[in-house]
């Protein structure tokens, strides 16, 4: 199967509930600015769920450094492959990321759940804040009245919003900005 033909069937099963619960928002490639990664889909509602898809066809070259990102800020991350690249995928995966193979038989694709996906212990309230755009940024720091300069780079700004809140705190914040985004290419 190709990743798109995978994205689709996922999409209208696995996470068919999310695109009906007007409290979620799916995205496709949502990009991590700050660690120069994109994950195929990510689902943003009470927590920021990730899903990389490595079909058959696939590599696994970039998956390592895909995975570090990822562990920078994503709440919980699902791996979904083919039984090809199952077992590697495996081995390197870290205990808190999910892993379902997708298989078809005899017409019908099937997910298999291998490892269930808990909550990541290593989010990073830098990379958080980092997927807040200027506007968002200067909005985060009136609100909560933490001092800035409106002349500093984004990153400074990134900096001062980890250094001031909670990651927690700065993760509802972003996953709420980012849910009332409208320019996004949503999935409904």
């Amino acid at each position: 199967m190709r990743d798109f033909d995978i994205r689709q069937i996922l999409k209208k099963t696995k996470l068919y509930h999310f695109s009906q619960d007007g409290s979620s928002k799916i995205i496709d490639e949502f990009s991590f600015p700050s660690t120069n990664s994109r994950i195929d889909i990510a689902v943003i509602n009470c927590s920021l769920h990730g899903y990389e898809i490595k079909s058959s066809i696939d590599t696994l070259k970039r998956l390592p450094n895909q995975l570090i990102g990822y562990s920078k800020v994503l709440d919980y991350l699902h791996i979904v492959t083919e039984h090809k690249h199952a077992k590697h995928i495996e081995q390197i995966l870290p205990d808190w990321v999910g892993l379902t193979i997708c298989e078809e038989v005899n017409g019908q694709i099937n997910f298999i759940d291998i490892q269930s996906a808990i909550k990541n212990p290593h989010k990073q309230a830098f990379h958080i804040a980092k997927l807040l755009w200027r506007d968002e940024l200067l909005e985060v720091l009136s609100e909560n009245q933490i001092k800035f300069r409106k002349k500093d780079r984004n990153w400074l700004l990134c900096e001062v919003i980890a250094a001031n809140l909670e990651i927690e705190l700065i993760s509802d914040i972003v996953r709420n900005k980012l849910k009332k985004r409208i320019d996004w290419k949503l999935i409904k």
